[in-house]
């Protein structure tokens, strides 16, 4: 079914009753200005025209709908002043129709002369009447005598030439008439379109154009005139105008019938606000009444202009147009959701409007429908809704195929909105998944932090000579195991700074080692600045619900239209510098109207450009449609416009592939389908994102944020540009994990050329990250991808702290370059379980790599094996390693042998530099063979300590059993020299071991007091004979003594001249033979010269202990020297029958006291102790006449004495 009038409807019955009202009023004598009044939209013009269907021929239809205001600033000086008043207008624009109505033949005496349609019928029988004048003309001139005779040779005519001369005429004036039809005016009589012009001296164009208006009545059949939209310009005076012309009309004499006129009004035309805008004067009275039925009743305006007012009822209201639109729609078949009909009702209370609406939709629909635009799948709703906008917004629909139209702009801004909020949105989701990964790995990052502080304390233990042993680690001052300080409690406390815990050592056996360390020294050696914000407790299920939240919003963004939007007020957008909802920005640019509500349900949406015209085009849908209109067309960027593969091909067939370089076609769905079919087009599309401008940067900010192909881009992106790494690391926005994904992609990429810069925040990430890039911790990457991450890194200056976080094929090529840092897990990664980690097993198995990098890291390589591994493990490469260890680092030597196995020894030290004997035999790593020993004394000059280590570990001299005696005597006599290195013992048997075929002389030796001489003797290096105790004659005592007792022959070669002074040492020493002490005692008048006192006190002992007798000289000095008494008197008592009186009485008065008193006479009575001894002394001197009685039975015994002679 097509369109209908805008005006037929389904109230014709009503619109009857008007019509005969008015027919029936027509009639009356006195009724010659009816008024039909009502809003507009009532039907007054449907009832208009039915009163002109019923009387037609007589009625006059004029109509005001198409003149519009003037703008006076526009209008051209040269028109008059009142010509340019509205009431004015709208006369010139009456009369004009009423003049141009008539027929220009039943007005011929008008002075508006208009051109009129060529008639043929009229000029063919004008023609034909000219013609026969032409021929009759002809025949008496005779011209037709004269043509017959020019022609006869061609033609016989006779009387025909009459009739050929007739038609010959005719034809040419009807060809004159047509060529000049139209083309020759007369200029006094303005032929053509007359003009309908005001003079000066007029006053209005119904006084200057009256007698026009007369006669167009007096000549035509016309009584009725009918006029519509004369109230359109709010101006009242034009009705008192025309009711003038009316009464003039009625009552000019050339007209024999009366003639009405009809207006369709307004009633507020003449309200108190209608006549104020006019500008009117208005009745004092009026104004000074405030009752609007009052002033309406004291002025009743109306009734003076017009004889009858016919009030039209409403029969549409916003109540009832959606059961009219349902009954204009229902002569069509249509899918029009009745909800969109149920909203148009309440705003389009309008059958004029409602029917033109519904002819639109029937038109646009055969055109848009139909066609190329049958694949777009359209709503007949959406349409309609279109339609709706079309009949409400004309102009703004009209520029709609130009994008300027407020639609346009609506979209433009919701999708500018769509993009912002996702970007927000996403920055929100980046964070709270950041806090949720970090509370995740709070516990793996408190064991890593433990672990490091307690490998910190362990090296400030070691670099301070600590002992280890008996250590304890402290943890607010009291000891604790290790892990604790893993625990995620120690560093939560730590972080949050309130009565932060300090950590240390200390050795409670040694109270000065201790180490002490606060917060801050804590996060210094950890790296960690201890944020507390990474150590609080999380809310997991709060963090959860918000990542729901959050990626819910996502979601909606990305496939929201305009309705979407516009119901969330929390999506913000900034417009007019203000950031308010997309609700707030349709209101403002659309009113909160019909269009807006249109919008807001969703009947208006995205796709509002495809329903505006008809659709040529390949296979594309509706949202690949839009996406061309509005943003490929309009060199808009829209990165987030959802379109599905299909959609996306389509886009690239529509616009070619080389297009995919421009901005506009920059989008995430076009991408990810290039990306997904492989497709080479992308290369386009990523060759122009490569440039890193700002619309490169703006689309892979959200395509690296929300992209399905991401990494696939990375891939591409890192072959063509350089700064690709530092621009994921440094410039985008991602969260944690995409970032780790992105970047390990790249790095898996990565080519000769271009070469990555790496920044310093590149740098830094990479070395706090590289454990969670994929492309580093468990990809399987060939070996020249792998090179070349680990090139990268050493470019940059980078290692990594654990090789355990890396694949087998990256650490192969991390250890290669030896890009790691030096600690037992990474030797132990870098090399595998089949290799040992002493250097001479790393020289073996890895020389290039490892083993040069434990050179070149010595101090790391020996603080890592420390206590753990030997940093040698054989001999067979021993001395190699230990001059290579030499050369790489002479300082680090000692602790490198430190290190070293047991096995680890070098055969001959001419094998490795001299500068390593020292600390070779510092730590006994070197055989005391005799060419070892000499040729390390010969070097050093001596027997050193660390020699001395050697000598001591060995106690032996070895193979020497080819070596000169005199050499072998040499090195034996440096070594019983080496005293201030070596002791005694051990010289001794070093030099016993060189098995020497004859002692050396002692005086070869340098004097030394102990235990060497004697152990000498012992093991028959030197000889135990009075050469060798006269040279040790300086020495102490006990030396000698020693030496005595370990001769065999000292009571062969003892005299005089070796015991000297030592006479009472050598007879009290019980390390000299009684042989020996019976030579001396027996020779005692030889000794005791030197021997002294204590000489002979020993003597005495050793001659009483041995039963010797000693000769009376001895006794004489035992006196002499005042020994014990009973001592002088034992020896003695051998002598007191052989004695001379003088000889016995020097020894008594040598004893003194009593016994001096005993060797003269007198009266004295001397007393002395009573023992055997005394008795046989006194008796002597009884005989010798000194002594002439005992009292014996005395204690002591009272000796009485002759008193002389």
């Amino acid at each position: 079914m097509g369109p209908h009038r805008a005006d037929a409807g389904v109230h014709e019955g009503e619109h009857a009753q008007y019509a005969a009202a008015i027919a029936g009023n027509l009639k009356k004598d006195d009724v010659l200005n009816i008024a039909l009044s009502g809003n507009y939209g009532v039907g007054k013009s449907s009832i208009l025209r039915r009163v002109g269907d019923d009387h037609e021929g007589r009625v006059v239809e004029l109509s005001l709908s198409t003149l519009s205001p003037i703008d006076a600033s526009k209008v051209d000086e040269s028109v008059p002043a009142q010509a340019r008043t509205p009431t004015n207008r709208i006369q010139q624009e009456i009369v004009k129709q009423l003049l141009y109505r008539a027929e220009p033949k039943s007005a011929r005496a008008s002075r508006f002369r208009r051109i009129e349609r060529f008639s043929w019928g009229r000029e063919i029988a004008l023609a034909l009447m000219g013609g026969v004048i032409v021929s009759l003309a002809s025949m008496i001139l005779g011209w037709a005598a004269t043509i017959d005779r020019t022609l006869r040779p061609l033609l016989e005519l006779s009387l025909w030439v009459y009739p050929f001369v007739a038609l010959f005429g005719a034809g040419a004036i009807v060809a004159v008439r047509a060529l000049l039809h139209g083309r020759i005016h007369i200029r006094h009589f303005s032929a053509g379109p007359a003009a309908v012009t005001l003079d000066e001296k007029s006053v209005s164009y119904f006084d200057q154009y009256l007698d026009e208006i007369v006669y167009f009545f007096e000549t035509s059949k016309r009584d009725i005139v009918i006029f519509e939209d004369i109230d359109r310009f709010n101006d009242s005076y034009i009705f008192e105008t025309l009711r003038s012309l009316n009464a003039l009309l009625n009552a000019s004499p050339q007209i024999k019938k009366p003639i009405r006129f009809i207006y369709a009004i307004k009633d507020s035309i003449f309200d108190r606000a209608s006549l104020e805008h006019e500008q009117r004067k208005i009745d004092v009275a009026l104004v000074e009444i405030i009752d609007p039925a009052q002033a309406e009743i004291v002025r009743a305006n109306r009734t003076k202009f017009f004889d009858l007012v016919i009030p039209v009822v409403p029969f549409i209201t916003h109540r009832s147009a959606r059961n009219l639109t349902t009954q204009i729609l229902r002569g069509i078949e249509h899918d029009v959701s009745p909800d969109l009909i149920d909203l148009a009702g309440r705003f389009v209370p309008d059958m004029r409007l409602l029917k033109n609406v519904r002819n639109e939709f029937i038109v646009f629909r055969d055109r848009i429908f139909a066609g190329d635009g049958k694949q777009l799948e359209l709503s007949e709703t959406r349409l309609f809704a279109m339609m709706l906008y079309k009949s409400t917004h004309l102009s703004d629909f009209e520029v709609i195929r130009l994008g300027k139209s407020k639609l346009d702009k609506l979209y433009e801004i919701s999708r500018t909105l769509v993009s912002e909020n996702i970007r927000r949105v996403e920055r929100e989701l980046r964070s709270a998944r950041v806090e949720i990964s970090r509370h995740a790995a709070s516990k793996q990052r408190a064991s890593r932090l433990g672990k490091l502080l307690i490998s910190r304390i362990d090296i400030m233990v070691r670099a301070g000579s600590f002992q280890k042993s008996y250590g304890e680690y402290l943890l607010e001052g009291r000891a604790v195991e290790p892990v604790q300080f893993e625990s995620l409690e120690f560093w939560r406390k730590l972080a949050s700074n309130e009565s932060s815990p300090t950590a240390g050592w200390h050795n409670p056996q040694y109270g000065r080692q201790k180490v002490e360390l606060s917060r801050s020294d804590i996060s210094a050696l950890v790296g960690d600045s201890l944020d507390v914000d990474g150590w609080r407790e999380a809310d997991e299920e709060a963090e959860s619900e918000q990542v729901r939240d959050l990626q819910e919003q996502l979601a909606l963004l990305r496939t929201s239209d305009m309705n979407d939007l516009i119901n969330r007020p929390d999506f913000l957008v900034q417009y007019e510098g203000v950031s308010q909802s997309l609700s707030s920005v349709a209101e403002r640019l659309l009113t909160k109207g019909l269009a807006y509500n249109l919008i807001r349900a969703g009947y208006i949406d995205r796709n509002f450009t495809l329903y505006t015209s008809t659709f040529h085009g390949d296979r594309v849908s509706p949202a690949a449609t839009n996406f061309i209109i509005h943003h490929i067309e309009r060199g808009l960027m829209d990165e987030q416009f959802v379109l599905t593969a299909e959609d996306a091909e389509a886009v690239i067939r529509e616009r070619g592939a080389r297009s995919l370089a421009d901005p506009a076609l920059f989008n995430i769905a076009i991408l990810d389908y290039l990306l997904g079919a492989d497709s080479t087009d992308s290369s386009i599309m990523i060759t122009a994102l490569a440039r890193f401008d700002a619309d490169s940067t703006r689309f892979l900010q959200s395509y690296l944020s929300s992209g399905a192909s991401r990494e696939a881009l990375v891939k591409k992106l890192t072959i063509l540009n350089s700064r690709i790494l530092s621009y994921l690391i440094e410039d985008v926005d991602l969260d944690d994990e995409t970032r780790a994904d992105l970047v390990s992609a790249c790095l898996a990429s990565l080519a000769t050329k271009p070469k990555q810069i790496v920044t310093e925040k590149a740098k830094d990430y990479l070395a706090a990250n590289y454990a969670q890039l994929p492309a580093i911790a468990s990809a399987s990457l060939p070996a020249a991808r792998a090179e070349r991450i680990a090139l990268l890194f050493k470019d940059a200056g980078l290692s990594l702290p654990d090789l355990s976080g890396t694949s087998a094929s990256v650490r192969s090529a991390f250890v290669k370059l030896g890009l790691f840092e030096m600690s037992l897990p990474n030797l132990r990664k870098a090399v595998g379980d089949e290799v040992g980690l002493a250097l001479d097993q790393l020289r073996a198995a890895r020389r290039a790599d490892v083993y040069a990098k434990a050179l070149a890291e010595l101090p790391g390589y020996l603080d890592a094996v420390d206590g753990h591994v030997a940093t040698n493990h054989l001999a067979d490469r021993f001395h190699v390693v230990v001059g290579e260890v030499h050369e790489a680092a002479p300082q680090l030597l000692d602790r490198f042998l430190a290190g070293v196995s047991d096995e680890s020894r070098i055969p001959d030290i001419e094998d490795v530099p001299e500068e390593t004997w020292p600390m070779l035999a510092a730590h006994d790593k070197f055989p005391a063979t005799f060419s070892n020993v000499t040729n390390y004394i010969e070097q050093i000059g001596g027997v050193d300590g660390s020699l001395a280590v050697v000598l001591a570990s060995a106690e032996d001299i070895s193979e020497h059993a080819d070596a000169d005696e005199d050499d072998k005597l040499g090195l034996a006599v440096t070594l019983i020299s080496s005293s201030s290195t070596l002791d005694a013992e051990l010289r001794a048997k070093l030099a016993e071991r060189l098995r020497l075929e004859a002692w050396i002389a002692a005086t070869d030796l340098p004097v030394e007091s102990g235990e060497l001489y004697p152990e000498l003797v012992v093991r028959g290096v030197i000889s135990g004979s009075a050469a060798t105790y006269k040279h040790l004659a300086s020495v102490d005592w006990s030396t000698r003594e020693r030496v005595i007792a370990v001769s065999t022959t000292f009571a062969e070669w003892v005299s005089p001249v070796l015991v000297g002074a030592d006479l009472a040492k050598v007879l009290a020493s019980t390390s000299v033979s009684d042989e020996a002490k019976r030579r001396i005692v027996e020779n005692a008048d030889e000794y005791t010269a030197a021997g002294g006192r204590d000489g002979l006190i020993e003597v005495e002992k050793t001659a009483r202990r041995l039963q010797m007798l000693v000769s009376f000289s001895v006794v004489e000095q035992m006196a002499g020297h005042r020994i014990e008494t009973d001592a002088v008197l034992h020896h003695l008592m051998s002598y007191l029958d052989t004695a001379s009186d003088g000889q016995l009485f020097g020894v008594l008065n040598s004893l003194g006291g009593a016994y001096g008193q005993l060797t003269r006479l007198g009266r004295d009575k001397p007393r002395v102790s009573n023992t055997p001894d005394n008795h046989r002394l006194l008796a002597s001197l009884k005989q010798r006449g000194i002594v002439t009685r005992v009292e014996a039975d005395r204690t002591p015994m009272k000796v009485h004495k002759r008193y002389g002679s």
